[in-house]
């Protein structure tokens, strides 16, 4: 029995299915993978500053009272304000107290001649935060006012109202910059109850605590 044909032939077709496949592979080519893209994360947003806390601070600003019809008298003020906040996310609520001493001059009242010596507000208040770290407020106040005035009969208090509106700028997590605009009216001042209306401006440094 010849066994060497056989084994040719099984050797020559093995060589030539080797050659076929190793023919196709080399039209394939080796696999291509494709380039993997990676997203950058999103900027993270700047932290939200909370207004809730306590306050007090310091201005100094211009201001002009009117005496309905009897003139008006204008001078430098300044003022000492100390208040409380409670952040609720889209508005922040609070109540503050404006003192304002007569340091640089004090208005002469027309009639008698009263003397103003100073003011002062209670003033419930609402702002909004307007930048994106929540550290400028825009905010509104109203509440009752009183101003005192001195004469030949002595000193007396009279009450009205006042209207505020300011801005509030944290520099930093303790340190308060602000600008700010009020309006009072206060009937009956003085000895010849003298009806006023009263403008002012200012700015002032605060302390968050």
């Amino acid at each position: 029995m010849r066994l060497y044909p056989i084994f040719a032939s099984t050797a020559v077709a093995g060589l030539v299915a080797t050659g076929a496949v190793a023919g196709d592979m080399s039209k394939t080519g080796p696999s291509v993978q494709e380039p993997v893209v990676s997203t950058p994360a999103p900027p993270a947003a700047p932290a939200r500053f909370n207004w809730t806390g306590g306050y007090a601070g310091a201005g100094i600003g211009y201001g002009e009272m009117n005496f309905r019809g009897d003139g008006s008298s204008s001078d430098a003020v300044a003022s000492l304000f100390a208040g409380y906040r409670q952040d609720l996310g889209n508005v922040v609520l609070g109540g503050e107290a404006l003192f304002m001493p007569a340091l640089f001059g004090r208005p002469t009242l027309p009639g008698e001649g009263d003397r103003v010596e100073g003011g002062g507000a209670l003033l419930f208040t609402a702002g909004v935060p307007i930048s994106a770290d929540s550290r400028t407020l825009a905010y509104a106040g109203v509440g009752p006012s009183m101003v005192r005035t001195s004469g030949s009969d002595g000193s007396e208090n009279s009450f009205g109202g006042t209207a505020a509106i300011g801005l509030d700028h944290m520099l930093t997590d303790n340190i308060m910059l602000r600008g700010s605009v009020n309006y009072s009216a206060i009937n009956n001042v003085g000895q010849d109850n003298v009806n006023t209306r009263t403008l002012g401006a200012g700015i002032g440094v605060g302390f968050k605590f």
